[in-house]
């Protein structure tokens, strides 16, 4: 039994029954948007936690009653303005397993075809396709920050290997 400390719209701070804080959010979609010849389409948005823009994959929020693929379907859309025609999940990533509880959920979208639809963001959000190829000099130039989207872009590079 955990007791909520605080709370936001997009997280929560609370308390093990051993005394341990955490943090709570809602689970996750990212999406691996590879299009018909084979460039990742990643996204470029305000990131709040330090104050500029970061390169990361499309996703958010999986709302309550919502299925997984419509959620990667919707974001996807929203966000770059492609639906996909071909989802696959690939896998679950925690981020910080021992102090955030939030799960992402990693699916490769294919079969991208133009729709768009209003996103939610108060920001701007800005399209960079890259190859799988680069991802570590992406890392190494420090132009590719976040571990959610590092961890699904090799995990999509291993799986399309297959």
């Amino acid at each position: 039994m955990t007791k909520i400390i605080f709370t936001t719209d997009y997280f929560s701070l609370e308390q093990d029954s051993n005394g341990i804080n955490f943090i709570r959010s809602g689970d996750a979609m990212v999406v691996v948007p590879v299009s018909d010849s084979g460039q990742v389409l990643l996204v470029k948005e305000y990131a709040p936690a330090f104050g500029g823009e970061a390169l990361v994959l499309p996703g958010g929020e999986v709302e309550v009653g919502e299925a997984q693929a419509d959620t990667a379907n919707r974001e996807l859309q929203e966000e770059i303005g492609y639906r996909a025609g071909q989802l696959d999940l690939i896998g679950e990533i925690w981020p910080w397993a021992k102090y955030l509880a939030v799960r992402n959920y990693v699916y490769l979208a294919r079969k991208l075809t133009p729709s768009k639809l209003k996103g939610d963001e108060a920001h701007r959000i800005t399209v960079h396709p890259i190859s799988l190829d680069d991802i570590g000099s992406l890392i190494g130039a420090g132009e590719l920050h976040d571990a959610v989207t590092i961890a699904a872009l090799y995990l999509v590079r291993e799986h399309l290997k297959m």
